[in-house]
């Protein structure tokens, strides 16, 4: 599976648009796998990305390279949900991409519709009446659930994936720029608790330690876990997975460090930070306690290959009593897997904690890794929009309103007089006040920028539609069909708007006043040099003005 994003679009100098060569090179590619490796081309499956959609102005036309040189395109799979069961685990995917393919950076989000969400409900309830024992249920798209937008009817990826019970969705997109815990474990959120719509602020929504019935008797908990995958292009970066009796883990293997020989996935016991509710000839497990403070061994036994195991790799297990692990630490007992080659060649896996109790060890982001995970932005654009324009306001108006109606006036003497942080930027704000056609040109900037478009331009790689952008989206229309997508790229238009606000419009505000403050202090300045006081340069020049006028008349 292939959550793609592929094209750059453009040439190493950064000029001249490369998709269609780049698609080309990637058929060539897929081929050349398909070939040397004997696997069916059916079972590889790619997702349309936002790179994949940039300046398309509708599907299936001239401009859309996905649909004619991926697999899904080649193989038919036009549909934009598509699952397959194997074994009593269902695999569903889907693309969220926008119908209408704007250019960037303003294509940054998915965006599900109320149909796509009802397809990818109906696909993922397929088993429900059908099947006695559980299913296990894969998704994946391409956006992580952070940069994925609601439908027209306010619902969204999350509920549909909450309310069958996933055991994890796999996402692309961000890359693997921002860290390598880009994890999230989502559950269904208190009603009167509206945070988690916003804001979670660390990898397990619900608490670290938090007792979870993890038998097979307990009912299904609403839960699910996020796992971007990284990415091929630039990190070399490759994610097997694994389910062994409805339980799934994963290891990801690093392309960059050289190819591996031997790769090792445990199973089972599950790694308690991420859990929900050539061949070798010898593999050896051990388990490790970390209460004197550090690694003590305190079991290690030989695995048996698993001879009627269907998979093309090898399968090892070994009994254990796992009641002898029982203990209220998520992170006490740890665990290695060594396998041994016939040349004496040791690969080990990295220790990681288990809990047989069903408890969750504590994973923390770090605050790149909180940014794009932990964020719900498009929960938080208008939020954070308003409350800038709001300040912006503020700022712009109620120092006005002190100048005009207030007796008390903040001034360069009054601060000099009482210097602090309130008296300063009041000070500064009010100084700008007293520039009006400066002032009005501020808020008439503003007003423009809430009621008028930011700009016009052409939206499409085709160069014929011209399209508008306000904050509150793109108005454009495809010259493949009359209809005009009112408001589209919404809350993509994020990554212009919130940025212009906060490092242009607000800067330029403080700036401006701080040269009006400036130009007083000059001015008070050139009063203390001359020894005059400023009642005594207006009379001067009130009586040079009326000594003007009388010699005229005379």
């Amino acid at each position: 599976m292939f959550s793609l994003s592929l094209p750059d679009g453009k040439s190493k100098d950064l000029l001249t648009m490369k998709q269609k060569e780049e698609w080309v090179e990637y058929q060539n590619i897929m081929e050349d796998v398909i070939k040397r490796s004997g696997l069916d081309k059916s079972i590889f499956f790619d997702l349309r990305g936002n790179h994949d959609n940039f300046g398309v102005p509708a599907v299936g036309g001239s401009f859309d390279f996905f649909s004619k040189y991926s697999s899904n395109g080649q193989l038919g799979r036009s549909g934009n949900v598509n699952s397959v069961t194997l074994q009593k685990h269902l695999f569903v995917g889907f693309d969220s991409t926008m119908s209408v393919g704007l250019r960037g950076p303003t294509n940054l989000f998915g965006h599900p519709t109320d149909q796509l969400l009802a397809e990818l409900d109906l696909e993922l309830s397929q088993w429900n009446s059908q099947s006695i024992k559980p299913v296990t249920k894969i998704s994946f798209g391409h956006f992580p659930l952070s940069f994925s937008a609601s439908s027209n009817s306010g619902k969204s990826v999350k509920d549909i994936l909450l309310n069958h019970s996933l055991s994890a969705y796999l996402c692309g997109h961000l890359h693997s720029r921002f860290g390598n815990n880009l994890k999230r474990h989502h559950q269904s959120r208190h009603p009167f608790f509206s945070l988690p719509k916003f804001l979670q602020f660390n990898i397990h929504q619900m608490s670290a330690g938090s007792n979870v019935n993890c038998s097979f008797e307990a009912p299904p908990v609403e839960e699910f876990w996020e796992w971007e995958m990284g990415d091929w292009r630039k990190s070399r970066a490759m994610r097997i997975l694994a389910i062994d009796r409805g339980h799934v883990s994963y290891v990801d293997i690093d392309f960059k460090l050289g190819t591996r020989k031997t790769i090792i996935l445990p199973t089972f016991p599950l790694d308690s930070r991420l859990m929900s509710t050539s061949s070798s000839r010898a593999i050896m497990a051990r388990i490790f306690d970390t209460t004197p403070g550090k690694l003590n061994l305190v079991l290690e036994t030989s695995m048996t290959n698993l001879v009627d195991n269907i998979s093309r790799g090898d399968f090892y297990t070994a009994p254990w009593n796992y009641k002898a692990f029982e203990d209220p630490s998520a992170d006490r007992y740890w665990l290695q897997i060594e396998a041994t080659n016939i040349l004496g060649r040791s690969t080990l896996t990295e220790l990681r904690p288990f809990s047989v109790n069903g408890l969750s060890a504590k994973l923390s982001w770090t605050w790149k890794e909180f940014f794009v995970m932990g964020c719900q932005w498009a929960a938080l654009y208008y939020p954070i929009l308003w409350s800038a324009l709001y300040f912006i306001f503020f700022i712009l108006l109620i120092p006005k309103a002190l100048l005009i109606y207030s007796k008390k006036q903040y001034t360069c003497r009054s601060f000099i007089a009482n210097k602090g942080f309130i008296n300063g930027i009041a000070w500064v704000l009010q100084e700008l006040c007293s520039v009006p056609i400066v002032w009005c040109g501020m808020l008439g900037y503003i007003l423009h920028l809430i009621l008028l478009p930011w700009f016009i331009g052409q939206v499409f790689t085709n160069g014929k539609d011209r399209g508008y952008m306000t904050y509150m989206g793109w108005v454009v229309k495809s010259s493949y069909g009359r209809e005009k997508h009112e408001y589209v790229g919404s809350p993509d238009i994020m990554v212009v708007v919130l940025p212009h606000l906060f490092f242009v419009v607000l800067p330029s505000i403080l700036v401006t006043g701080a040269l009006a403050a400036e130009r007083e202090i000059c001015w008070e300045q050139f009063l203390l040099r001359s020894g005059k006081k400023e009642d005594d340069y207006d009379s001067e020049k009130m009586s040079f003005q009326l000594y003007g006028y009388q010699g005229i008349e005379n």
